[in-house]
Order: C-alpha cells, then structure tokens, then sequence
C-alpha cells in the first residue's frame, strides 16, 4: 500500500470508451469520466469508507485464442494439418499475447453506481493496492479517524 501512501497519486484508465482518472488524496477519492454520447462529465467524491465494494480484476486469459486452440486441434485430426496447425498457431499467440498484456480493471461500488476503470499499465500497482486498502477497511469495520472533507 505504499504506492497510495503519498499526499496524492491519479490513477489513470478508461471509463465508458474515454479518458478516466481516480484521483487519491490520503482517504478522499475523486472520479472523473465522461459518460454518453453528448459526454457528460461524471464527477464523483467520495471516501476509501464509502465505498461499498472494490475488486481488481487481472482478466489474462483468451478465450477467442482458446477456441482456435481447440478448432486447430479439431481440424488437425480431420481435415488437413496444415490448416489445423495454422489455426492453433493463431490461437496459442491470442493466448501468450493475451498472458503478457492483462486486462486490468478496478471495480468500485459507490452509492447507487458501479465506477469500472480499465486501469493503464502504468497504474496497476497504485490501483491494486487501492482495491486492496478498501478490502482491509471494509472487512475491519475501520471508520475514519477524523470526518473528511470533501471537495
């Protein structure tokens, strides 16, 4: 948790197809995204004891390489190697590509909303130790030492 232990740290991602950020501030959190084809700007304060859920999801597998995977073995055995070769060769560089760049995603439950931030790589450390601070404080019932203010 060291990563967020600063004064204030952005995590950057995106949020509906744009640009986002989640800015930390000591508990504080600020969201900013635009949302909707007119763009209307989402923003959101909140505290890390607000927040009724949080996950990190670090989704590495694909299951569109693993399908070729599957359909060249299948089509190895019954319809021409070379092709059942080519197919899984496809499907097998889906899967390493797919390993060595995750999908990363912090998951937010705030209020009534579901705040998901596609996390760039740069960020994945701060916003997984964010998730995990938020886990901490909910499963100690820890509530804030002094009452935040909010922007």
């Amino acid at each position: 948790m060291a990563a967020i232990s600063s004064p204030s740290f952005v995590i950057t991602g995106q949020a509906y197809g744009r640009r986002a950020t989640l800015e930390i501030m000591g508990d504080t959190l600020k969201w900013r995204a635009q949302r909707g084809a007119r763009q209307i700007a989402e923003n959101i304060a909140t505290t890390v004891h607000d927040v009724r859920n949080a996950r990190w999801l670090d989704l590495a597998w694909s299951r569109g390489g693993a399908v070729l995977i599957v359909l060249g073995v299948l089509w190895a055995a019954s319809a021409g190697v070379l092709a059942g070769v080519v197919t899984a060769a496809g499907g097998l560089g889906l899967v390493v590509w797919r390993r060595m760049r995750p999908r990363q995603f912090l998951v937010l439950d705030v209020g009534d909303r579901r705040l998901v931030l596609r996390v760039t790589a740069p960020s994945a450390p701060p916003a997984r130790a964010l998730a995990q601070r938020i886990q901490h404080t909910l499963a100690s019932g820890e509530g804030p030492q002094a009452t935040p203010m909010l922007p």
